[in-house]
């Protein structure tokens, strides 16, 4: 039986002539209420095809229930047949149909995106004919270079979390870190961190390559733990009591390069042999710094530790805000919470208007 409307012909097909093209869905997940509903009912909303030059029918939209009507037996499906797309429109086509269903994993998601940017489209092509994100259709071209990146999609991390997982696929420690905090839920702040590692390790290998070329000694570490405790050859300027240009022609002239907390290269000149060269060292004489001990090293490392995790945690929140502020419609909620925050601390309003403005304006992206 075939019947037409305005844009499209109805007809009714054996389903197991129908031909099943390669899917964006890899997995047609016909769980058992799904089959048994096409048993007893038949296919209640016609799928969608076109035929081929030799008049076999091909599914666009449809797949589950075409694959359902086999298993079940059923003799015909209704089916509309459309006009025959090109293979982008195809793939196009069923990515959206399956975005409008339950079950569309990411790992679909991406491998539909990278198909996509084989057949030539752009990141920007890919997301306006999708109705997708720029930035998630990026991310997803990325995660799908990535063997890593890819095996962790199927077991079901998002795009954004496989993307990070591309970003340091070379670097396998960063990965079982990664790994690990998705289990704990602390993912976006460990990615931040280990960019945050990753960035500062930067700046110090370039200050280490300038520095080299311009024919300065480079200690590929610094001799002391923290702090300089006044004992040992070597010693920084500050506890001789000389300048950079006093020091010039010594022959202990080296420099260590060390990252802040910040993240930022930071030099310091030191002399490898203050005593040998003839310099006097103001602290180790004095004595007014002792080498630290187990518990101060400690505490130490517990505090720069912190500081790290506080910047790296920083950058998170400022990511959040700059997403909320960008939001079409205002939470529920908002008027009282303000309301409340105007009553309860008004300083604090006063401060990301006035003292924070700089950081205020980047967050709502203002000027």
């Amino acid at each position: 039986m075939t019947t037409t409307d305005t844009t499209r012909t109805l007809v009714h097909v054996d389903p197991t002539t129908i031909v099943l093209d390669t899917n964006v869905r890899t997995d047609a997940r016909l769980d058992k209420d799904f089959v048994a509903s096409v048993r007893d009912h038949g296919v209640m909303q016609p799928v969608v095809g076109y035929r081929d030059q030799d008049g076999a029918v091909h599914v666009l939209q449809g797949q589950r229930r075409t694959l359902a009507a086999v298993e079940t037996q059923r003799e015909t499906i209704p089916v509309y047949l459309a006009e025959t797309p090109d293979e982008a429109g195809r793939i196009i086509t069923q990515m959206v149909e399956n975005d409008q269903r339950t079950g569309f994993t990411d790992a679909e998601r991406a491998d539909g995106y990278e198909q996509l940017s084989l057949l030539g489209l752009t990141a920007a092509q890919i997301a306006k004919r999708t109705h997708s994100r720029k930035e998630n259709v990026e991310h997803g071209l990325a995660a799908r270079q990535s063997q890593t990146a890819r095996d962790h999609l199927a077991s079901g991390f998002t795009i954004e979390q496989a993307a990070v997982l591309a970003e340091f696929d070379d670097d396998e420690e960063a990965v079982e870190s990664l790994v690990a905090a998705s289990q704990r839920g602390t993912f976006d702040h460990t990615a931040s961190r280990l960019r945050q590692k990753r960035e500062a390790a930067r700046a110090v290998a370039a200050e280490i390559d300038r520095l080299t070329a311009e024919g300065t000694t480079v200690l590929d570490q610094a001799p002391w733990d923290y702090y300089y405790d006044g004992r040992g050859p070597a010693a920084p300027l500050r506890a001789l009591g000389i300048d950079e240009e006093q020091h010039a022609t010594c022959p202990g002239r080296a420099v260590i390069v060390v990252a802040t907390w910040a993240g930022e290269a930071q030099t310091e000149e030191v002399c490898t042999d203050w005593k040998a060269n003839g310099h006097e060292n103001r602290q180790a004489v004095a004595g007014s710094s002792g080498p630290l001990d187990e518990d101060e090293k400690a505490e130490r490392r517990r505090v720069i530790e912190g500081n790290k995790e506080w910047r790296a945690a920083t950058e998170v929140r400022r990511d959040w805000l700059r997403t909320f502020t960008q939001r079409k419609s205002a939470p529920k909620d908002a008027a009282a919470t303000l309301a409340r925050l105007l009553a309860q601390a008004p300083s604090r309003v006063h401060d990301g208007m006035n003292d924070r403005k700089g950081i205020t304006t980047e967050v709502i992206g203002e000027g």
